[in-house]
């Protein structure tokens, strides 16, 4: 595979690495606050179902969001570890959102076809249009989170051999 050397043709890949770990914390943040106010909206949102009576004071909604919140807590540590770690220039550091970033592509992927299919299969009128707004949408959201995901991979790549290479040569001895 060959590395990128710029992020949207501009920017360096250190940079688009601090911008990529940025907008992951933001978003996820984002995401939080967005999930906790849905019910005081009457806002619903499908997700998984869970089929247990082991506390009514829960709602239905309560066990899915704070399964996602945790996750998305966990975003944001993995994403500032991303930040620190092209700050300092660890590659070690870099990993868990490397790995994970391939992880959570195909965990997307799947999602979208889940949902979109969800809504082709309903016989609700609208749901053809939320269908394939959800599939074309979630396809562009996709390849711009492996685009990415490859600036911050091709980041990686040269801090991994900065590292093996040595930081700073040393120059031979001279009189």
């Amino acid at each position: 595979m060959g590395r990128l050397r710029t992020c949207c043709c501009c920017a360096s890949t250190r940079t688009g690495s601090i911008i990529t770990g940025s907008l992951g914390i933001i978003l996820s943040i984002i995401t939080i606050i967005l999930i906790w106010l849905m019910e005081k909206h009457n806002i619903s949102y499908r997700t998984f179902i869970f089929d247990a009576d082991f506390d009514k004071k829960m709602s239905d909604l309560d066990i899915p969001r704070i399964i996602l919140t945790v996750n998305l807590c966990f975003t944001i540590l993995i994403c500032s570890l991303l930040i620190v770690a092209v700050l300092k220039k660890r590659s070690w550091l870099m990993l868990p959102f490397v790995v994970l970033g391939v992880v959570l592509a195909i965990g997307l992927l799947i999602s979208i076809l889940h949902t979109s299919i969800t809504y082709y299969l309903d016989d609700i009128p609208d749901h053809n249009l939320y269908a394939t707004v959800i599939l074309i949408g979630g396809l562009i959201y996709l390849c711009i989170y492996l685009y990415l995901w490859a600036v911050v991979f091709s980041h990686y790549l040269d801090i991994r051999d900065e590292e093996e290479r040595g930081r700073y040569r040393k120059a031979p001895y001279k009189r």
